[in-house]
């Protein structure tokens, strides 16, 4: 494989999403631990969006904004979260 970078821009929409997520549920721990097995729940069950062409890099960001995208994210996010708070492996 060359050096030719690539990026799942679907990573930078759930971590938008949670940060919202987390302020208006605020019930669910947000601990570092807490929060990266939610994102990494959320994210496993959502499509990538990659790209690795600066015109794929235009239309990931463009999607980035689609509602239909952020609210599949928050739906995700939400069912991960309740996965995370029934078996929590809080950060000590």
């Amino acid at each position: 494989m060359d050096n030719q970078s690539f990026k799942n821009y679907m990573e930078d929409v759930v971590i938008e999403v949670y940060n919202d997520f987390k302020k208006s549920y605020p019930e669910y721990c947000s601990c570092p631990r807490c929060s990266a097995d939610t994102l990494v729940l959320a994210l496993s069950k959502l499509k990538g969006r990659y790209a690795v062409s600066p015109e794929g890099e235009i239309f990931a960001k463009l999607s980035r904004e689609d509602r239909q995208v952020r609210a599949d994210a928050l739906v995700m996010i939400i069912e991960a979260a309740q996965l995370v708070a029934k078996q929590p492996n809080h950060e000590r």
